[in-house]
């Protein structure tokens, strides 16, 4: 099977179907007792009028519209107007690293994105992917049709892990090229040394867009709970330590817990939305509590 010239395998339309489905359950899970808006807070200023679509609140339908046009007009308000969810997703190698017994970061990562893109479709906001590694890698223009959710599960299914991480200059491209202001939803482990990636996010804010960064690591990455002599490999580079983990573990730990203070602080003074998630947590109990305090605002 075949779409726009590119060949549909098998394998291909069974990744796009998974990832629908796990977007389905992570949503579903994540919206039980919650309301669903990625937005923050709420406003009652009204804006503009859009087409009625299937799941709209009929309490918001302009009757006098409906009068005139013989059509229903969905009467929205300020914080509903032209959103759009721009969705930035580190598909560099480090994000194929898993912990025992559970899947790779990139995995995990596609679960959340193709959530997050499922429901602001779902709410008829317009939604897009952008991928990255060394520099942007794939991008995927923000739509708000039905049939975009199969080319952002496609873009997601397709992705796999290599490269290097530059989250700042992915971020620096999205903001020269972006011209409106967007949620945009980051999904990286961050592992980027450059000492200018706060100023990246400092420099994205300043134009306005809201930012949210999901920080994603496994636990393993934060424990470090080896116990054995071992040579631990770069994932990104051609780095090779053999150590031996115990003498290692306190001064490893320490440096970790004060590289996750240090980047909480420094991103939430710069307005980001930042998250640490781990990858034992369920997708959907992640989805709802960032849903629900973003709501909360």
């Amino acid at each position: 099977m075949s779409d726009a010239g590119f060949e549909l395998s098998p394998q291909l339309l069974s990744d796009i179907e998974t990832l629908q489905l796990a977007a389905r359950t992570i949503v579903s899970g994540a919206l039980a007792g919650s309301h669903r808006s990625l937005r923050r807070g709420s406003s009652i200023e009204f804006s503009e009028h859009k087409l009625y679509t299937p799941g709209d609140d009929i309490r918001h339908i302009d009757w006098r519209a409906f009068a005139k046009t013989d059509r229903y007009h969905i009467k929205q308000f300020e914080d509903e107007t032209n959103i759009t969810l721009e969705l930035l997703v580190d598909g560099s190698a480090s994000m194929a690293f898993a912990g025992p017994e559970r899947e790779p970061k990139l995995e995990y990562a596609k679960k959340l994105g193709a959530a997050l893109c499922y429901l602001a479709l779902r709410q008829g906001d317009a939604s897009g992917v952008v991928t990255f590694a060394t520099t942007v890698r794939d991008e995927l223009p923000a739509r708000a049709t039905s049939v975009h959710l199969v080319e952002v599960m496609r873009l997601l299914a397709q992705l796999e892990p290599a490269g290097e991480t530059s989250l700042v200059g992915a971020l620096d491209q999205f903001g020269q090229r972006s011209r409106r202001r967007s949620l945009l939803v980051i999904i990286s482990d961050l592992f980027d040394p450059n000492p200018g990636l706060f100023d990246a996010f400092r420099r994205l804010a300043a134009r306005r867009h809201d930012i949210a960064l999901l920080h994603l690591l496994d636990p393993v990455e934060i424990d470090f709970p080896y116990e054995n002599p071992s040579t631990f490999v770069s994932m990104e580079d051609d780095r090779r330590l053999f150590v031996h983990p115990r003498t290692l573990r306190n001064a490893y730990v320490r440096e970790m817990r004060e590289f996750l203070t240090r980047t909480s602080r420094a991103l939430r003074e710069a307005g980001i939305d930042y998250r640490e998630v781990r990858t034992d947590a369920d997708p959907a109990q992640v989805l709802g509590s960032f849903l629900r305090e973003r709501e909360a605002g």
